[in-house]
């Protein structure tokens, strides 16, 4: 990856793979931020360089639990998660306040990358990346490296009460006066330790405090910053 860009910032992730975060002002995704295809190119090319483009597996993200198998790069159809342990792929979710979530089996070394927004998190995102995840590779719950990176936080994400008519998100709601505020968070932690998945890193950042990241609650124009992963 491009580590001397302003517009790359590397994560901690253990032996065997790399991942990092994209930011503001720089947009990678075709379908938000009304910048011109060939912008959106040039601003992915940037982020993964030395690597080709050709390399790029992504999806067209509609909030759902499926998750796409990535053995080439380029787009890999619907879905909101990618499965790769092809060393010649780097994956890519795309986000503006959802989730963007890493999950590594430092043991089989594969990885899944997620969109976990509020609806694919009640979707079951997690448990569907993790079930695919054992049965296809064997992977145990103490093998699991998990990163949940920059997303909407409690403090911003103010919602109605009509949002809780699914039980799955009760554990997130916050109640301060005449407000009501949905902790995604709290939600994710759950669903770990559900899976007995105890190895874990939330970023402390939300998108819609700061303008390092894009934001939808903060600007419903916005583009997106993107996870990306690749085994090493």
């Amino acid at each position: 990856m491009n580590c001397t860009s302003p517009f790359i910032e590397p994560i901690a992730t253990p032996k065997g793979i790399k991942a990092f975060l994209s930011k503001a002002p720089l947009n990678i995704a075709f379908h938000a931020g009304g910048d011109s295809k060939e912008i959106i190119k040039q601003n992915r090319a940037l982020c993964i360089t030395p690597f080709d483009l050709s390399s790029l597996a992504y999806c067209n993200q509609v909030h759902s639990k499926e998750i796409l198998e990535a053995n080439q790069g380029g787009l890999l159809g619907t879905g909101d998660g990618i499965l790769s342990m092809q060393r010649n792929i780097i994956g890519l979710i795309m986000v503006a306040d959802c989730n963007p979530i890493l999950l590594f089996d430092t043991k089989h070394k594969v990885f899944t990358l997620l969109h976990g927004g509020r609806v694919g998190l009640q979707k079951g995102i997690i448990q569907n990346a993790f079930q695919l995840m054992k049965k296809g590779f064997n992977t145990n719950a103490s093998d699991l490296f998990a990163y949940v990176g920059p997303s909407i936080r409690a403090c911003c994400y103010e919602v109605g009460e009509e949002v809780f008519s699914n039980s799955i998100l009760q554990v997130g709601k916050i109640v301060q006066g005449d407000k009501i505020y949905l902790d995604l968070i709290a939600l994710i932690l759950e669903q770990f330790n559900n899976a007995n998945i105890t190895n874990y890193y939330f970023s402390p950042h939300c998108t819609c405090c700061t303008s390092t990241y894009f934001s939808y609650r903060r600007n419903p124009m916005c583009g997106r910053f993107g996870l990306f992963a690749y085994l090493t």
